[in-house]
């Protein structure tokens, strides 16, 4: 199931949007407030942690307070964020298991860009210079 929650992940349109999202400030910000609302209703602590940290990544950038960040990562990022709170995508929330796909496709992006946020983490923290 996880295998296919994540092809069907890489297959779809959420690079796309992604990609439209990032062009457009405002977007973004809607993007940010959603996750937000998403992850205070949400009981997985894995998934909540997980999404927790693309959050914070997603809104520095958005902030402008953290601008070194790598435009590919950021690309999946948002791409990973946009499919958890759309609600069509492989298997409905309201099922039980339908948290499964969402939580294959964030650990998907957080191993996929694990480089990129522990930079951001290290930067976060002041060992990076700003």
């Amino acid at each position: 199931m996880k295998r296919k929650a994540i092809e069907f992940f890489r297959r779809g349109r959420w690079l796309r949007l992604a990609t439209q999202c990032i062009t457009n400030p405002q977007r973004m910000r809607e993007l940010v407030k959603s996750v937000s609302q998403y992850t205070n209703r949400r009981g997985m602590k894995k998934l909540r942690h997980n999404v927790t940290s693309l959050w914070q990544y997603l809104t520095d950038v958005v902030t402008g307070q953290y601008t070194h960040y790598n435009k590919r990562a950021l690309l999946l990022a948002v791409a990973g964020l946009i499919y958890l709170i759309t609600p069509l995508d492989g298997l409905p929330d309201i099922l039980i298991c339908g948290l499964i796909d969402d939580l294959a496709v964030v650990l998907y992006i957080v191993n996929s860009i694990k480089n990129e946020l522990t930079f951001y983490n290290q930067y976060c923290q002041g060992r990076i210079l700003k």
